[in-house]
């Protein structure tokens, strides 16, 4: 009996320490942050979420925010509700979404400022990550590519009035800094050192449409269903971007 009873002490104290631990990473309610602001603001912060499909320079983007004076960027992936939490003194707060962001993008708050990434398909669906390396051959999949692209049409239609950034991957490796310029003029942001001037972020024009140097590449991408080609039609449309491959006429919507 006596054991029992040690062995339920046990539990007790461990399931203790397992909630401590858990209330440690439980953030605080807006209202409790905002009663304990250290920094007093004469206008609200500038808040701005970085969000647009993996692989399509939303992590090229959010490092050379840091380009800009008086900013913070939350370092790692969030929901956009992370930049109510921030309590930091800088005037600009920027977030990058996390891997599910999308699902969450058409309610994106209007007074949060968006900057949206965009890349030639065709190179985002033919880019390895380290984290997923051994799983598959490429990071995106088809299937969540379609997601991200109807999470951004999800947010226009639900926010037909909202200001939109969008930042195209190709534009920001051939013309880095006319692309922060346009950062700068739409959000009132003052540049620190230009982005082509970051020693911490090279940037590759070697990443720039691989798919036409690699048979395997065109082979994988000419063989995914046609219903989805015609999305990526439509969206190559949208963007600017060409579309070598041919399309059968398809309602894919």
């Amino acid at each position: 009996m006596k054991g029992a009873h040690s062995l339920e002490a046990a539990f007790g104290a461990a399931a203790r320490r397992v909630v401590r631990e858990f209330l440690r990473f439980v953030p605080l309610s807006l209202k409790q942050r905002m009663q304990r602001r250290t920094y007093a603001r004469a206008t609200p912060a500038n808040r701005i979420f970085i969000s647009g499909c993996a692989r399509s320079g939303t992590t090229l983007t959010q490092r050379l925010m840091r380009c800009f004076e008086d900013i913070f960027v939350h370092p790692p992936e969030a929901r956009y509700t992370m930049l109510d939490m921030l309590d930091r003194p800088e005037s600009n707060l920027v977030v990058k979404r996390d891997a599910r962001g999308f699902a969450h993008l058409a309610k994106l708050p209007p007074s949060i400022g968006l900057i949206y990434c965009v890349r030639h398909p065709f190179d985002t669906l033919t880019s390895s990550h380290p984290q997923t390396r051994n799983e598959r051959r490429f990071h995106v999949t088809p299937h969540r590519w379609l997601a991200e692209y109807d999470a951004l049409i999800r947010l226009k239609k639900a926010q037909p009035n909202r200001q939109i950034l969008f930042v195209r991957y190709e534009d920001m490796i051939g013309a880095p800094d006319a692309q922060q310029a346009r950062i700068a003029q739409s959000f009132g942001m003052t540049p620190r050192m230009r982005f082509s001037e970051d020693p911490d972020n090279p940037i590759w024009v070697a990443s720039l449409r691989k798919w036409e140097r690699n048979e395997e590449f065109r082979t994988y991408l000419g063989g995914l269903p046609p219903a989805f080609l015609v999305r990526v039609q439509r969206f190559c449309a949208e963007f600017g971007y060409d579309m070598p491959i041919s399309t059968p006429t398809v309602d894919a919507r």
